[in-house]
């Protein structure tokens, strides 16, 4: 099945200054849509640093599909395509589309009394300055940055703004239709103790991972409300079903 893989790239991030919300959401969303996630990275502004991490999920017989996340901007900082260039052996390019929208853009702000001048700067030329080949340029209606898509090693890479705001709109609106429509979302469900002692779920745990092998089973305490979760999800809603009925008959409580 479709497995994905999330980078978010950003000092910010590793240092502990911003929350990070967009593999938070990412994470939801893939599971819903059926491209559920195998791990999520959090790795600084350096290139090299970038370019292992990529390798490494390029090189995961696992992943179908990485998204990577932030550092497209227009300050030096923004290193996320020149690494990407590098970690796909390939040259960067100006793509003349996000080039004419960026300058289109910089000359609206300028009408509007936003920018001094209408001319597009070496920060804005930097936005649409790209890995070649890609698959597919996203659009971006709310900021400069492009989305892309790259294919390699069989997988695809796609790699988007680190604003919250651009990452979502270019996600549902373009990417989600065009290329995650079909998949199969994992069934989720769950089941509530109060007051229920997790240690005593272990040996009802351990026979499930043994008879329900293709259901996950795990247990998740909340020491402020005094609730047990067991969440059990599955790609077969009637195998799901059954190993909650197991533990609704047998729960040690």
């Amino acid at each position: 099945m479709p497995t994905s893989s999330i980078v978010a790239i950003g000092d910010e991030l590793v240092g502990g200054f911003t929350l990070d919300t967009n593999s938070h959401w990412l994470t939801e969303r893939l599971r819903l849509l059926g491209y559920p996630t195998k791990r999520i990275t959090q790795i600084r502004d350096r290139p090299a640093e970038i370019v292992e991490q990529l390798r490494r999920e390029l090189d995961d017989p696992d992943i179908t599909d990485i998204f990577v996340c932030g550092g497209l901007g227009p300050t030096p900082d923004d290193r996320t395509f020149a690494s990407l260039a590098d970690a796909l052996g390939k040259d960067l390019v100006i793509w003349e589309e996000t080039r004419a929208r960026i300058e289109r853009r910089v000359q609206r702000m300028h009408s509007m009394g936003l920018l001094e001048s209408p001319e597009i700067t070496e920060g804005n030329l930097r936005m649409a300055r790209i890995p070649a080949d890609p698959a597919h340029v996203f659009r971006n209606k709310r900021g400069m940055a492009p989305g892309t898509v790259y294919e390699a090693n069989g997988k695809r890479v796609f790699v988007l703004p680190g604003v919250p705001l651009e990452m979502k709109g270019i996600f549902t609106e373009e990417l989600e239709p065009q290329f995650l429509a079909g998949g199969s979302a994992t069934t989720v469900r769950e089941l509530r103790f109060m007051f229920a002692v997790e240690a005593r779920f272990y040996p009802l745990m351990r026979e499930l991972e043994g008879t329900f092998p293709d259901v996950s089973v795990g247990s998740y305490p909340n020491f402020e409300t005094k609730e047990l979760v067991i969440r059990v999800l599955g790609l077969d809603p009637k195998r799901v079903d059954e190993a909650l009925d197991v533990i609704k008959r047998r729960a040690p409580v």
